[in-house]
Formats: C-alpha cells, structure tokens, sequence
C-alpha cells in the first residue's frame, strides 16, 4: 500500500508564485444562511420528528458494483443485510450464482452452545454469467435491489426480509428478447443438501443447528414456494424459466422449534398460503414497521459520511433485535458459518454496546429481549457464586441462551454480572419504567448482594475496595481497584437506590447501599507521559496499551464522570482519552466515542475520528468493522454523535454540550434520562430551540443554552412567560410538550424551524498567526491516517529528546514571522524509500473552507538548518521539504492537484534559516471544492536525518 501510494505523488518543481509578497486579510466567520420567514401565525406540521427523519433516512443507501468477498471468515460480513429481529438475510456472489445466508438469533446449538448458520438458498440464472452488477441496499425501506446487465437483458431483483413474519421474499423480472433458465437451491448453513420433501407446490427442507442432534437441539423448516410459473421441484432444488415481461416471486417461510413445535407444518402452511394479495399486504405492513421506527429520531449534521452511518447503525440494529425474538449475538443474525467466540453473549462489554444505542436514539423496544438470557442464567450465577465462596451471582465472560454458556470461564474478573446490569440502569434511568424496574430488580440485588459482600473496607482509608479482578481477561492477581469495575458498581448501587425509591422499597437496604457509593475507592490514576491518566488498576495492570479502552471505561459505560465534573477530573479523563488514542483499535471504538465526548474531548478530533470509522473502517452495508467486534459497532457512530448531541446522564439535559464550533446541526427524537424525547437546532454557534416531550412526568432540568439571557417558554402551545438561570428546572406531566427558545422568539417560529432541515454551514475564510485569539489547530503532533489510508507516516520517528514521532504544534517565542507564535513542524527520517509525515492541524468538517475562482491558500516557512538548530545535520536541506498540503471534501488532496505542490517539490528551492513566503492560487484548480482539513506534509524519498522548521500566517481567502 505504502509503495503504490508513493509512485502516484507527484514530484516536480514550485510554484511559479512562490516567494511572493503576502497581503494579510482578517479572519472572517462563516456568512449566515438566510432564514426563510416564518409563518404568520402559528400553525402544526404533522410529527416534525418523522416528517425530518424518513426524508433524511432516503438519502443513504449501501452499493455494490461486485459481489461481496468477506463472507465466511466468522465474523462481520461485507455483503447487502437484511433482518427483522430474528431472521437475518447476507447476499452472496453473482446472480449466475447467488446465495442467500439464512441466520437465526435462536439458533444455538446445544452441542456447543455456539450459534450456527440456519441455511442457504442460491439462485442461479446461468444464461447471465458475467452480467454486470449493482445492487442497493435500501435502508429506509429494508430491502435489496440488484440489477444485473448481459448485452440487452436485465435483470430486477428486491428481497426483503418481513418486518412482522418470518417470510423472506424476492421477487425477479427479466428484460429482453429471450427467457433465461433458473434454478433455486435449498443448503443446510454448511452448503449441503438437507433431507427434502415437496407437496402443492412448495419444497420443504429440514435443518438442524450444528451437526449433531444432540437433546434440545433446535430444528428448522425452510419452506420455499414460487410464483408466477408452475414450480418444478426435484431433490433441494426448483426449476423455473424466467419469462421476459413476468414478475417472479420466490417466498422462503422459515420456522424454528423455537417457535412452535409444529413448525414443519406452520412453515409449510407460510409458504403455500402466499398470493398476491398477501405479499401485498405483508409488504405493507412491512413498510408501516419501518415508517414507525425510522420517524422515532434523527439527527441532520454537516459530515454526510458519519450522519450515514449513524442511519446505517440504526437499520442494522433495527434488523438484529426485537422484543419477544432471541437476542442477538456477537455477530448478529447475520451468520453465513461456524462463528468466532461461538457467537455468544459476551458480558465484557460485546453483549452490552450492541444495545446501548437503542436508549439514546429512542429505539428502546430493539432492548427489549437483551434481559433474557441474563435473566435465564440466574441459578447458575447463583451457583458459582457459591461455588467460589461468594453470595449473590458470579456470570462468567460468556453466555448462551436459556441458562446455558459455550466457555464457562471468569478469566479472573468479577465484573461480567455488573457489566450485564448496567445496561438495566441505564434503561431504567431513560425510561423511569417502573414495570422494568420490577422486572431486573431481583437480578441487580442479586449482582448487588454480590458486591456488597465481596468489597473489603480500608478503615485507614474509609473505603471499599475491589481486591484480584482482573480489568482484563487473565490479568494475574494482584488486581485492586479495577477501574472498569468501580465505574460498573458505582453504576449499580445507584440504580438500585432509584429504583427502590421510585417504588418505595428496600428501605432497610438504601443506607448499605449510599455508603458503598459513596465510599468506594477513588479511580485510581497515574502519570504518563507528563499527564494524569486513568490507571486500570490501583495494584496490578497500570498503562495497557493493547488496543482496549479500560482506562476510561469508568467514564463510559460507568458514567461516573461527566461535564459537571471538576475540571481536574475532567482534565484526566481527556488526558486518558488522548493516551489512548485507540479510535480505530479492535476493542475500543464502541465505548471510547461516548466517553471522549462525554468528558468534552476535542469535538472536531471526534467529528475527524467518526468520519475515518465511516469512511475508511466501515463496509458498504453500512456496519462499522473491527476485528474481533461484530454487532457491537452498532455503537460507534450512534452514541459517540449523540454524546456530542444531548447528554443528561447527570438527570441535567444538555444540548450541544461538545460541539465543533460553525457547524450548523440538528436532532429531533433523542431520548434523555427521564423520559424525555428532545429536539434541538444550532445554527452560527446559537441554539435556536429546545423541545421537550416528557413521556413519564419526570421533573425536568435543563442547562440553559442561551447563558445569562432570558428564556421564553411555552407548554403545549400555551405561552408560560420567561424563565432565567444556569439551571431550568421544571415539574412535568406525562405527554407534555415544553418549548425553549431565545426571549422574544415565537411559537410559530419555533414550529417552524422544527419543520425545516438543518441548514448547512460553510466558512469563508481562514487567517491566523497561531497568536492567543486567533484560530488554534485542532490537533497537536498527530499524524494524519484518515485522509492518508493509514500511509500518514513512513520511516519519520522523534527528532530528539524521547520523543516519539513528528511533531506539528504550536510554539510561542521561539521563531515567529509576525506576532510571537508560529507552528513548529520536525521529525527525524531514517532513510527509507518513501520517508514522508503528513500531520493534522486543522479540521473543517463542521463548516467546510469553500473554494472560490479567487481563493488563494498563503503562509510563511522557515526552514530550519544546523546553523539554528542543533538536530538538523551538517549540509542537510531536508527541512525545505515541507509544504501546507489541503484535503477536500471529495476526498482529494492538494500535494498531487497540480505541479509543484507536492513537499518533495520544495526539496532544496526553499531558502534555509529565512522566512519564504508560499502562495497557492486554489481558485484555478480546486474551484467549486470545499476544504475539510489543513495538513503539514515532510516528504522526501531516502532522506537521513533530523527536519525542523517553522510556519506562520496562513491564510486561506
């Protein structure tokens, strides 16, 4: 990958502008989109919720031009998905050859008590080998649709998955002059043949989970019919002729022994019983399923690529669980063969982040089966709880449904049953539904008692610790204080004293229960790297870099640290995230998002890290992938934006609490703790309005977001007066709506923005001298492997002193050109073949720089020699090898748009140890682009040595 990359940049000469006199111009914000007028009067728009998110979901489809190639390597697949909660559909290979996956979330052998793969049907029309391929994956309407080409034949195809029946349909219609002959195979989930039978029509084929029929073994029926021509079945498979004009309809009921005990014949019956006008009124009900959920939220934000793949997360979850179905496991329903780590429930985090998001985007009803098999394994945690000497429940790493678990073991951690309880909090503190509280609280005593009795109080210290458990798999003993385990008890212990107060029970053991809150040891920390960090442990695992996230896992899913926090503590938490810098790792990036915005991280780092999980870790089906992390990835996206969008998990909504600045956005539909669904709007930095539904009359507290002015406020239409404070607080009753805006802003007004799509913000300009007021970079001494493929760095290391890779940062009253700051740029070469550091400074994904026919990009560089600096060799000129380079909204870059923009192209024409001024007309070869990050490359093929230098007063207008 490096070496190609490296032939395809250009190598030639400098501008012919360069080193020509700059004129300095101020900076200027981005120019305001006008506001249409609102109505007259005040007026409704329907659901403005669902009116914006049905229009906005339309947008985003998944495409492929080929046939998927990661298919069975057990794991997350690459191909077009579709699910409704139970079953699940993955597309395979060319229409000459096309399977369809058949997975099922109960389909858990009990030989393993592994998942497996429930069967396959392939559909082959041999005449269209070597067709052209396209097929779509709607996600608004939750199907696939293929187009296949050979000379002046077409083939249609849409599949979809029953979001009310386990009915998978596709329907077929050719084009052309001539029919083509088709076949539809029936496969067990290993690709062979089951036994068959056939009768009216329809071809029956039985399967069974793994390929042992050991006791309780779950069975299935595949019933398959086909309409619009007389089916022709003989063994597994149906012949047909595929008639040029004729709408084909292949139905495939799937029915499990989970389901019923007769579910040959009820199998049988779903596919005999299609006709038309029951497709018809299945597809309706079909599209009805998804209206509703789709019109439960939205979120409208300036990356399209990351407001993509929060829709794409959704769809997915939307076909992975439901309530009354199995749940979900590792990998989903999505399972094409034998799955990794049995596909199971895994309580260390994979079980629990695959249902996180179905709470903040107001899609609770996908958690509604996620308590089952933690439920279902209650005897057994009571077992080994006592087993190993303790009371309550001890769960192990991984479960299995109905009280079963494929590898029994603790890997010495404790915190498997506490990381199972969280998500329960969690709901129940967004739902404040006293049925659930009924219904988990046995379970979070039982977790509760557990600790209760396993904690060790330190008189010298007056508090409790946590003795020998791991924070991770293995870790040898000692391990005091597990920072994962502190967040998760904290957690606990508070959701039992809501709970039980709430339902006004426990009294007797509320005070046990405050104290351990209270008194539980500190989160341990540690020095890195001149930074207070979270440490994994206070005795035992310190720093861990490994690609986990453990150390700030306190802060998410732990929730013990927040923006009304302390400002040390605070500053730890993102001193933690910065440490870790796992954004991509294979274990970190469903739970370190949230915790980054939740402690007010970088919010244009979050915005550039959430569009490289789009963009570049992501597959065509929309479902962010990580090793080792399957249905997990729902979370990436949606609660990293939505932590950056609304929290309330300090029962204080905020909205907008960790947003880039000029970046317009909008949300409608986002539920915070209480019950309450929110809609809220920013535009040119100023929330316009905050709207609140309180679905369970909870009291409500909202952190003002106009500071220090007065707020109008009106209840269900009815204006209520003003209301002032850091703090709003209020008593609300079950469906009341409360709108917030500005004094002086009007209901009709309000109603009106709510009806209106976000408005796109753009910058005009860019000018700063790095000086104290002026715009900062957004990043410090970060290579840049977004924009790059992961080719940001080759060969460079520290130029001195320790340090571990190039640096790009801003320094103060070293060598300025104007004013006393400047960015300081250095690294050391090694003399590889294509030694080169692109470093992040500047990001603009919020309110992208536009390129106008006049834009230039100007700035200031002084190289440096060894005539000023003592890292730079004798001789050496490697430091003029650096250039200002730009990324583009489309993806392009700045070095390789025209000759001499290129670093390497400034090898040797910059003058070393003097200001040289740098002018780029961008306007004559990017005009009509838009700018998204500002980037310093090093460039230069064979290089030794160390580069250091300095840039100043850039501008880009």
């Amino acid at each position: 990958m490096a070496s190609s990359l490296r032939h395809r940049r250009r190598i030639s000469t400098l501008l012919a502008s360069a080193l020509v006199a700059l004129g300095l111009t101020t900076l200027q914000g981005g120019t305001p989109a006008a506001a249409s007028p609102p109505p007259t009067s005040p007026q409704t728009t329907g659901n403005p919720t669902a009116a914006q998110a049905l229009r906005t979901v339309a947008r985003f489809k998944g495409e492929w031009d080929s046939p998927p190639t990661v298919l069975a390597n057990g794991e997350t697949v690459d191909a077009p998905l579709m699910g409704n909660g139970d079953v699940g559909v993955a597309v395979g290979g060319s229409i000459d050859d096309q399977t369809f996956y058949l997975g099922k979330n109960d389909f858990f052998s009990t030989a393993t008590n592994g998942i497996e793969p429930l069967g396959r049907i392939v559909l082959a029309v041999p005449g269209l080998a070597g067709a052209d391929h396209h097929v779509v994956q709607n996600i608004a309407q939750a199907q696939v649709e293929g187009t296949y080409r050979l000379g002046n034949q077409t083939l249609s195809s849409r599949s979809w998955v029953s979001a009310t029946d386990n009915l998978f349909v596709t329907t077929l219609r050719l084009s052309g002059s001539r029919p083509q002959d088709a076949t539809v195979t029936v496969q067990d989930g290993q690709g062979k043949t089951p036994p068959t039978s056939s009768r009216n029509g329809v071809l029956d084929a039985d399967v069974q989970a793994g390929t042992t029929d050991a006791p309780g073994n779950p069975h299935a029926r595949i019933a398959t019919s086909v309409r619009g021509t007389t089916a022709r079945p003989s063994g597994n498979r149906i012949s047909l002729t595929l008639r040029p004009g004729v709408t084909y309809t292949l139905a495939t009921a799937v029915r499990s022994s989970h389901d019923t005990p007769r579910y040959e014949s009820v199998a049988h019956a779903a596919a005999a019983a299609v006709t038309d006008g029951s497709l018809a009124q299945l597809y309706a009900a079909h599209e009805s399923w998804w209206r509703a959920y789709w019109s439960r939220s939205f979120v409208q934000i300036p990356d399209q690529a990351v407001e993509k793949s929060w829709y794409g997360s959704l769809y997915l979850l939307g076909s992975v669980s439901r309530a009354g179905k199995y749940a979900p496991g590792l990998w989903g329903n999505w399972i094409t063969g034998p799955m990794n780590w049995y596909g199971d429930y895994h309580a260390n985090y994979n079980y629990e982040a695959a249902f996180y998001p179905t709470l903040s985007t107001n899609h609770v009803a996908q958690m509604g089966n996620y308590d089952d098999p933690i439920l279902d394994w209650m005897p057994r945690g009571k077992a080994k709880a006592a087993a190993a000497g303790y009371q309550g429940v001890l769960y192990p790493v991984g479960i299995s449904p109905n009280g079963t678990s494929a590898a029994d073991d603790l890997y010495n951690q404790k915190s498997d049953a506490v990381n199972f309880a969280g998500d329960m909090v969690m709901k129940y503190e967004y739902t404040r539904s006293a049925s659930y509280a009924r219904k988990v609280l046995p379970y979070l005593r039982q977790v509760g008692l557990f600790w209760e009795n396993y904690l060790t109080w330190d008189a010298a210290t007056g508090t409790y610790t946590i003795e020998n458990d791991a924070p991770q798999e293995g870790n040898a003993y000692p391990q005091t204080n597990s920072i994962l385990s502190l967040g998760l008890v904290h957690l606990l212990f508070q959701g039992l004293i809501d709970m039980s107060n709430d339902l006004h029970i426990n009294a007797q053991l509320i005070p046990t229960w405050q104290h351990i809150d209270s008194h539980l040891a500190p989160l341990p920390t540690m020095t890195r790297n001149g930074q207070t960090v979270f440490r994994q442990t206070s005795e035992g695992s310190g720093w861990v870099t490994d690609g986990n996230d453990v150390a700030i896992q306190a802060v998410y899913p732990g929730l013990q640290v927040g923006l009304n926090d302390s400002p040390d503590l605070l500053r730890t938490a993102r001193n933690t995230v910065e440490q870790l810098n796992n954004w991509h790792s294979d274990n970190a990036p469903a739970t370190l998002y949230a915790a980054a915005a939740i402690v007010g991280y970088n919010p244009s780092t979050l915005m550039e890290e959430l569009h490289s999980e789009a963009t570049k870790h992501s597959y065509p089906n929309m479902a962010v992938h990580h090793y080792g992390g399957g249905v997990e990835n729902l979370n990436v996206t949606t609660s990293g934006l939505n932590e950056m969008l609304l929290q309330s998990f300090q029962k204080d909504i905020k909205v907008f609490p960790n947003w880039p600045t000029d970046s317009n956005a909008k949300f409608g539909g986002l539920l915070a703790y209480g019950n309450f669904e929110v809609s809220s709007s920013i535009r040119n930095n100023t929330v316009e309005y905050v709207r609140t539904t309180s679905r369970s009359g909870s009291d409500l507290t909202l952190t003002n977001p106009w500071p220090g002015k007065r707020v109008e406020y009106y209840a269900n239409g009815v204006h209520k007066g003003t209301l002032t404070g850091t703090r709003i607080k209020l008593h609300t009753t079950v469906g009341e709506t409360i709108d917030f805006a500005p004094a002086g802003t009007s209901l009709s007004t309000i109603r009106y923005e709510l009806s209106q799509p976000s408005k796109t913000a753009t910058t005009a300009s860019l000018t700063t001298g790095f000086e104290t007021g002026q715009p900062q970079p957004t990043w410090t001494d970060t290579v840049d492997n977004v924009d790059t493929n992961g080719d940001g760095n080759y060969g460079i290391t520290g130029l001195c002193c320790g340090l571990t890779g190039p640096q790009a940062a801003v320094r103060t009253g070293e060598q300025a050109h104007t004013g006393d700051a400047s960015l300081m740029y250095s690294g050391h070469a090694n003399g590889g073949p294509y030694d080169h550091a692109y470093m992040q400074v500047y990001g603009f994904n919020g309110a992208p720089l536009t390129v106008d026919d006049d834009t230039t990009l100007s700035y200031w560089i002084f190289p440096q020699s060894d005539a000023t600096t003592p890292w730079v060799p004798a001789g050496s000129d490697d430091s003029t090898c650096v250039a200002v380079d730009l990324i583009f909204t489309d993806g392009s870059n700045l070095r390789d748009a025209a000759d001499g923009l290129h670093p390497s192209a400034h090898c040797g024409r910059l003058a070393l140890d003097r200001w040289n001024h740098v002018t780029v007309n961008l306007g004559s070869i990017k005009k009509g682009t838009s700018i998204s990050k500002i980037l310093v490359g090093y460039d230069r093929s064979g290089a030794t040595g160390g580069y250091r230098g300095y840039i100043d007063d850039v501008t880009i207008g």
